[in-house]
C-alpha cells in the first residue's frame, strides 16, 4: 500500500514539472486620449497606456461640501473639470458661499485654460464641447444673473451672451458654431436663445412656442422642434468651417 502511494506521488511530482507555464497576461490597453470611466476621467496615450487621472468626488465636512465633476469631449481630445465648494449655513438651507473653478484639460493632461464663474445650469452639464473639441461653451454664473460663452480650445473668447436671470440650460451643434441657452425669467415662460458664433446674430424663440418646449439646431443652422423647421440663420454659400476659423 505504501508502494502504491509512492508511485502516485511520484507520477503527480512528474506531471507538475513537465506541465508548460502559462503564458504571461498581456498588458491592458484602451483607445488614445481621454474617456470618463466610473468616478475618473482618464486619459490613454498614444500605446493605449494610463497616463493620466483625475478623481471625480463629493464630500460633505461640516457645513462645507466638496465636489469635482467632469466630461470629455466627443474626440476624447479634451476633458473638463468644475471644482465647486460650497458652505452653508448650520441648518444648510441657505447657501452663504459658492467657490468654483472650470479646468479645461488638453490632450496630454495640460491645463489649457480655466474659469473661476463657471457653475451648473438647472438642467444638463455646464459645459459642451464642438465634435472636434475645438469651440467650448460654458455657463457662467456672477451674482444672481448668468451668462453664456463660446471660447476656442486656447480660451479665447468667440461670444458672449447675458445676463440671464435663470439658466436652464447649454448646448452646441455638433460642427461648434452654433449654440443654444434656454433661459428663462420667474413668473414667465421660458426662451430659448440660438446663436451663430461666426456672425454673432442671435435668435430668440418663446420656449412655448416649441414643440414640447424642445428644439434640436443642427451644423446647418436650421432650428428644428417635432417635425417643423422653426428658423434658419443665413449661410454664405462661399463661407467653409476653415476660413470662418482663421
Amino acid at each position: 500500500m505504501i508502494a502504491a502511494w509512492l508511485s502516485s506521488a511520484l507520477a503527480l511530482s512528474a506531471l507538475a514539472v513537465e506541465a508548460p507555464a502559462l503564458p504571461e497576461l498581456a498588458v491592458s490597453r484602451s483607445a488614445p486620449g481621454w474617456s470618463k470611466q466610473g468616478r475618473s476621467l482618464v486619459l490613454y496615450d498614444a500605446e493605449g497606456s494610463l497616463s493620466f487621472e483625475i478623481g471625480l468626488l463629493r464630500e460633505e465636512t461640516g457645513s462645507v461640501t466638496r465636489e469635482v465633476s467632469g466630461g470629455v469631449a466627443p474626440n476624447g481630445e479634451a476633458a473638463w473639470t468644475l471644482e465647486r465648494r460650497l458652505t452653508w449655513n448650520p441648518s444648510r438651507g441657505r447657501l452663504l458661499e459658492s467657490r468654483r473653478m472650470l479646468k479645461i484639460h488638453g490632450s496630454t493632461g495640460q491645463t489649457l485654460w480655466s474659469d473661476d464663474a463657471a457653475d451648473w445650469p438647472e438642467k444638463g452639464e455646464p459645459v459642451a464641447f464642438s465634435d472636434d473639441s475645438k469651440v467650448v461653451l460654458i455657463a457662467r454664473h456672477l451674482g444672481e444673473s448668468w451668462t453664456v460663452e463660446a471660447r476656442d480650445w486656447a480660451g479665447s473668447s468667440k461670444l458672449k451672451a447675458g445676463p440671464f436671470p435663470r439658466l436652464v440650460s447649454v448646448a452646441l451643434a455638433p460642427g461648434g458654431r452654433y449654440a443654444v441657452a434656454r433661459w428663462g425669467v420667474p413668473d414667465k415662460s421660458d426662451t430659448h436663445s440660438f446663436f451663430d458664433l461666426w456672425t454673432k446674430a442671435r435668435k430668440d424663440i418663446e420656449t412655448s412656442d416649441l414643440t414640447l418646449g424642445l428644439a434640436r439646431l443642427g451644423d446647418d443652422g436650421v432650428v428644428r422642434s417635432g417635425r417643423r423647421d422653426v428658423f434658419a440663420f443665413i449661410t454664405a454659400p462661399s463661407t467653409t468651417t476653415e476660413g470662418a476659423r482663421k
